[in-house]
Formats: structure tokens, C-alpha cells, sequence
């Protein structure tokens, strides 16, 4: 039978070829963690890759869901901040929800601009909340919001993707 091996497959070979044949002829205690931590990279993908796409779509989901909540949230908020976040929920907080299975290119676009715009979000948040308004109580719901979105996706985080001791304590 002539079968190509699928994406797991093929990390998995790397994997062993880089425990088999790389390894042993390694002298060099960096070059050897290194490797290492190379083959904890790649195993950390086929561990999360089965679930990625899913967790890619919920995400987008998610993202979008949440910037709508930050924009009724601060729906009554003025100033340049509030008027950006609002400027990001009136356009990235509209886009439809994805289905699965989605057009992967389309949704990684979709999904990393929702991303930066979170990230931008919480930055324009952190000037109300230490600019003392009485906006300040808004920019702190409005935050509770993006971490109550950000909460679960950072322990599925930590739940799939494996971190090998040659991670820790290195700077």
C-alpha cells in the first residue's frame, strides 16, 4: 500500500529523527537542550492540533461576542479611548460567526485581528481606568468582560500544549 502519513505523522517522524539520528552525536549540553526543547515544541503542535481549528472558531466567536459586550458596556464612556474601542466593535465586532469547518486562511485573518484587537482594547481600557472619570467603573466591567473571555482559553492553553522541564527556569 502506498500511503503519504498525515500531519501527526509527520511531526512524529521529525520528532523520532531528531531523537534517533540528531541526538546522540550531540557533545554540546546547549545544542542537546536544545533539541530537546525542539522536540517538546513539535510535540506540544500534535497535541494541540487536533484541536486547534475548533478552538480557532470558538475563539473568533468568542472575540466578536465580547467586543460587543465591551461596546454596550461602554456604550455611554467619551473620550479618544472609548471612541476607539467603540470604532473596533462597530466593525470587527460585527463580523458573523464561523461555522466549522471554515476557510482556514480567512479565519487565522480573522482570528489574529480579533487578537490585536482585544490586545489594543485592553491597553485603551488601562488609560480610562487610571485617568480617575467616572468611567472608571465601565473600563472595569468592560475588562472583567475580555478576561472572562481570555480565562478559558489560557487554561486550554496550559491543558494542551506540553511544556517540557527544558522550558523552565531558562532565560
Amino acid at each position: 500500500m502506498n500511503a503519504s502519513p498525515g500531519i501527526d505523522g509527520l511531526l512524529e517522524g521529525v520528532i523520532i529523527g531528531i531523537g534517533n539520528e540528531i541526538m546522540p552525536f550531540i557533545n554540546n549540553e546547549k545544542a542537546m537542550a536544545t533539541a530537546a526543547m525542539m522536540q517538546s515544541v513539535l510535540q506540544g503542535v500534535r497535541q494541540t492540533f487536533p484541536i486547534y481549528l475548533a478552538a480557532l472558531v470558538e475563539e473568533h466567536n468568542s472575540m466578536t461576542s465580547t467586543l460587543r459586550e465591551v461596546g454596550a458596556v461602554l456604550a455611554n464612556v467619551q473620550g479618544v479611548e472609548s471612541d476607539r474601542i467603540k470604532d473596533r466593535v462597530a466593525t470587527l465586532g460585527q463580523l458573523d460567526d464561523r461555522p466549522v469547518p471554515v476557510p482556514l486562511d480567512e479565519t487565522l485573518r480573522a482570528h489574529t485581528d480579533l487578537s490585536r484587537a482585544l490586545e489594543m482594547t485592553i491597553s485603551d481600557l488601562d488609560v480610562i481606568q487610571r485617568s480617575g472619570s467616572p468611567d472608571v467603573a465601565a473600563a472595569d466591567a468592560a475588562l472583567n468582560a475580555i478576561r472572562t473571555h481570555l480565562a478559558p482559553r489560557y487554561l486550554r492553553d496550559h491543558l494542551s500544549i506540553v511544556a517540557g522541564s527544558g522550558f523552565l527556569g531558562r532565560g
